[in-house]
């Protein structure tokens, strides 16, 4: 084989890979949405979930707060918390990314594990600045919610999908 044929053989396997990756992806998410769409009770249970983690951290901070079904009252603003406000979606892409990404599975199962964990605190912690922007600017909250945290969200599954795959991928260190 020439020199020439060498590399554009070299050339070809890196798109390869992508296309690859973007292919499982394809499938992965597909999965879990007809997963999703076909056991209602799992969206329920992250509503559920997320109202309760919400409660907690309300309470953890003397604010005073109630429950009513998925509508959390905290002080005088309240919020209802639909499936869309829950990590749920964002979580199973990450998941999706890190099951399309050719590594280890032990790896793999600890970047779900630990992306699950981090994807629900940045959630939490979306829900309760929204909290804020309801009782302090109420006039913004939909420019908070549809256009700076739904961007926000898919920026940090984003980078957190990143940052997996750079420690998935360093060079070994020399001893």
């Amino acid at each position: 084989m020439t020199a020439s044929g060498r590399r554009a053989r070299h050339r070809i396997r890196p798109a390869a890979g992508v296309v690859g990756f973007v292919l499982k992806f394809m499938i992965f998410w597909t999965v879990a949405l007809v997963l999703v769409s076909q056991v209602p009770n799992v969206e329920r249970w992250a509503v559920d979930v997320t109202v309760a983690n919400l409660i907690r951290v309300l309470r953890l901070f003397s604010v005073q707060s109630l429950v009513s079904g998925n509508r959390v009252l905290a002080g005088a603003t309240s919020i209802e918390i639909v499936p869309d406000c829950t990590p749920l979606m964002p979580t199973l892409v990450l998941w999706a990314a890190m099951c399309a990404f050719p590594v280890a599975w032990r790896r793999r199962m600890l970047g779900l594990l630990l992306g699950a964990a981090v994807v629900w605190v940045f959630n939490l912690l979306r829900v309760l600045a929204l909290l804020a922007v309801l009782q302090w600017r109420p006039q913004d909250f939909k420019v908070a919610h549809v256009y700076l945290w739904q961007t926000g969200t898919l920026l940090a599954v984003t980078a957190m999908f990143v940052l997996w795959v750079r420690f998935q991928t360093r060079p070994a260190v020399a001893r």
